[in-house]
């Protein structure tokens, strides 16, 4: 009986001590559901603060107006910071693509279009932020940027920085290429005028802009290929001015410095010149009063001999379109996307094949973050399509980018450079998500600003 007791009581204490064993981690996991619940409202609040101090500032939805079936929702974003003549907007499109766009009205004599160039020179990269920066210190006021022309990033040349695509900045002709059929370039069909400038009147150009550059000594003619780009078989004779850079990291290439001519070089040019050295090993330093020529090497050892020092001769240019001679600001980019509100027939038929038609531009065939440039009668529109986000946007191929400008009312449009170099620029911060979460340093920015009184 006393044994039986026993084990009776023993029973009796392993039960309350499994009661107390529950009570306890009842009321354990009950207090880490409330410590939980209010770090998550913690964690809650802050992300709520981070979203507020870091997105673009309040939005008004333009709900009445009627927007293309493509077209999921559009936003106007910092509706009360933006002048009269200038909006930023923001587009849901229905294939899974966020898109915003400056947009500028042609008539509006308080705005105007600008171009400028990564640290005011060709070599060397530089971000939209810091573009617009560097220029509101010199009393500039940018309104929109956009990263611009296509180019090289570097290489062991030290040419990194080089831009691919024209640049016309204040009626200074910086960079003319030739027309090649390569990813970057601008080929020789229609789809390559995609070269934007605006006449001193106005009047918005997109062409495919040829240099007709010559040199002339004595009898003798030397037809220039273009002005600040590599000097190689497809461009064998190149015009370098000090907005290149230091020097013109050519290879090999024969080089003459002339001098006593009259600076900047222009879309409409004439003057004579004195040749002042000779350089047959290339990498010539570029003096800021003088222009380097340099000849590749097959080409230039015909004419080391015909080009001496003291010789005296002329340097001729005049754009075509003849129009491009008085251009103030232009800017280039790689294809074509619409005309008259028409998606470009190489284009379409580049999308027809998935890229089959011109497999050197293939990379327009995938979707990636894009940039553009596009205008209508009325406006001018500065362009970011954000991809490589799942969740926010994957994207565009450049036919999705032709048919989405032609549903928001452009009617020209040209494709920049674009993947993770895609920035758009507005009102004083970066509006769009960058593929990298950063800003990356790129060649030249297109831009919108307040015009000179």
């Amino acid at each position: 009986m006393k044994t039986e007791k026993k084990h009776r009581n023993l029973f009796h204490k392993l039960i309350a001590i499994c009661i107390l064993l529950l009570l306890f981690v009842t009321v354990i996991n009950v207090m880490r559901a409330f410590d939980d619940e209010h770090n998550n409202a913690s964690q809650s609040s802050t992300i709520k603060n981070i979203v507020k101090d870091t997105n673009p500032k309040p939005i008004t939805v333009k709900r009445k107006e009627k927007l293309a079936r493509s077209i999921r929702r559009k936003d106007i974003l910092q509706a009360r910071e933006s002048p009269d003549g200038f909006r930023l907007n923001r587009y849901l499109w229905a294939g899974n693509a966020t898109v915003y766009v400056a947009e500028m009205d042609r008539v509006n004599d308080n705005l105007s279009f600008d171009v400028e160039l990564a640290n005011a020179q060709i070599i060397g990269r530089e971000t939209v932020t810091g573009a617009t920066r560097r220029l509101r210190k010199k009393g500039i006021l940018s309104l929109a940027g956009v990263n611009g022309s296509f180019g090289i990033r570097g290489d062991g040349y030290g040419r990194g920085g080089m831009i691919y695509n024209l640049h016309i900045q204040d009626g200074e002709l910086v960079s003319v290429p030739i027309l090649l059929d390569r990813w970057g370039y601008s080929p020789p069909t229609p789809w390559g005028e995609t070269s934007f400038g605006v006449t001193p009147d106005g009047e918005f150009l997109l062409d495919a802009v040829k240099l007709n550059g010559k040199i002339r000594i004595d009898n003798s003619t030397l037809t220039i290929d273009a002005v600040n780009q590599e000097c190689n078989s497809y461009s064998p004779v190149v015009l370098y001015t000090s907005r290149f850079g230091r020097s013109t990291l050519t290879r090999r290439c024969y080089e003459f410095v002339l001098k006593k001519l009259t600076l900047p070089i222009t879309g409409k040019y004439n003057s004579q010149f004195v040749v002042t050295a000779v350089n047959p090993r290339g990498n010539s330093i570029i003096p800021t009063d003088s222009v380097v020529l340099a000849i590749e090497p097959r080409l230039g050892s015909r004419w080391y001999k015909r080009i001496t020092k003291d010789s005296k001769g002329s340097l001729e240019i005049a754009l075509t379109p003849n129009k491009w001679q008085t251009v103030q600001n232009g800017i280039g980019g790689n294809l074509r996307l619409l005309r008259n509100g028409v998606v470009e027939p190489e284009l379409a038929e580049f999308a027809r094949t998935r890229g089959g038609s011109a497999y050197r531009h293939s990379n327009g065939a995938s979707r990636h973050p894009r940039s553009a440039l596009g205008f209508n009668d009325e406006k001018l529109f500065l362009i970011v399509v954000d991809g490589r986000r799942p969740g926010h946007s994957m994207g565009m191929t450049l036919h999705d980018m032709a048919t989405f400008f032609r549903d928001i009312g452009v009617k020209h449009a040209i494709n920049f450079d674009g993947g993770s170099s895609s920035a758009l620029w507005a009102l004083g911060d970066i509006v769009n998500k960058p593929a990298h979460d950063y800003e990356r340093p790129i060649f030249n920015v297109a831009l919108i600003r307040k015009s000179e009184k």
